[in-house]
């Protein structure tokens, strides 16, 4: 067949649009959540690189928002508020918002969530009286804290308000509170996890993508007639414009069977031994799909519901009266929990 007559192939124009709506929606699901995640936590990943800046830089102004920020933690006074989550009625994880004195900043309130850390900053309490009170010589030796600003309201603002008029001291009009070791919401490692994870998914998409500009139809045409010498091309043509639609991507001739798994195949029917229903779990979705067995032991899955396999198996027995005879088909049964119907 020359140029002309290969570049209006039918085959090639229904396996191109097969492979495209077979795999685009999912490819551009993938990228643009991919890259929506790696946009999301890369502006955080971005500060932590960067490093924190002086909490004092931006205290009291708009730029203090969601800012990844460190501050050298001296004088605390008390925790104000303390929040936690419970998980069969058993506490499993909690906060404590401390109120902290800063000789440059004032008040400023923090977010501890590590256990830890709530130690140091208690023996800060402690040492902070001490030195109030006279006890103590020496001011408390103050820790460094690294974190990001949130905004501070509901029940914490109140909190802290009623922790501000207890102490006679001034907040601001917005009060923002560190949230110790946290970039956004979440650890460092958490956020280069999450990252990651962004990043290969929208890396899965574009290949995915990239998948519809290589050709696989032609590849899989030109495949399968170098593997079947005795198939002529115009034989495949003509086989593909009588052969049934099964479903949107899938077709069975009376030689050969077309469709869609991760790329376009082409299936000689004679070579095919065995064929069925088969449901099964994927995650927590549910996989409907017909399998068609060859002769080389190769499993062939092609998506479609039970409706449309039934009418597959089907056409099958009425194109090929070998393999009915063979196998016949069976009542619908669960083998190993996988719900199959053969040919």
């Amino acid at each position: 067949m020359g140029r002309e007559n290969e570049s209006k192939s039918l085959l090639e124009n229904e396996l191109k649009k097969g492979m495209f709506k077979s795999t685009a929606p999912i490819a551009l699901i993938m990228t643009i959540l991919g890259l929506f995640i790696m946009i999301s936590v890369g502006g955080y990943l971005l500060k932590y690189i960067r490093g924190p800046i002086p909490l004092e830089e931006v205290y009291g102004t708009e730029a203090v928002k969601n800012e990844y920020v460190t501050l050298r933690v001296q004088y605390v006074l008390d925790g104000f508020m303390e929040t936690y989550r419970t998980r069969n009625s058993v506490r499993r994880k909690s906060d404590v918002y401390y109120l902290v004195l800063d000789e440059d900043l004032g008040a400023v309130p923090l977010r501890v969530p590590n256990a830890k850390d709530r130690e140091n900053i208690e023996r800060l309490i402690d040492e902070t009286w001490d030195y109030l009170q006279g006890l103590q010589a020496e001011p408390p030796q103050g820790i460094e804290i690294t974190g990001t600003m949130k905004l501070l309201k509901g029940d914490g603002e109140r909190y802290y308000q009623e922790a501000l008029n207890d102490y006679q001291l001034d907040g601001l009009e917005e009060n923002y509170y560190l949230w110790a070791g946290l970039l956004d919401n979440q650890t460092p490692s958490s956020a280069m996890g999450i990252e990651a994870v962004g990043t290969a998914i929208a890396l899965l998409g574009l290949w995915l993508l990239s998948k519809l500009f290589r050709n696989e139809h032609k590849k899989s045409i030109r495949a399968f007639l170098e593997s079947h010498q005795t198939v002529r091309r115009e034989d495949l043509e003509e086989d593909f414009r009588n052969s049934e639609k099964i479903c949107g991507q899938f077709w069975i001739g009376y030689n050969c069977t077309y469709g869609i798994c991760s790329k376009p195949e082409i299936l000689l029917n004679a070579e095919i031994s065995k064929v069925w229903f088969n449901v099964r779990k994927s995650g927590r979705t549910t996989v409907q799909e017909l399998i068609c067995l060859t002769a080389d032991g190769k499993e062939h899955c092609f998506s479609m519901n039970r409706n449309k396999a039934d009418q597959a198996i089907k056409r099958y027995q009425s194109i090929d009266s070998e393999l009915a005879k063979r196998t016949g088909l069976r009542d619908k049964a669960m083998m190993g929990g996988t719900n199959k119907e053969e040919l």
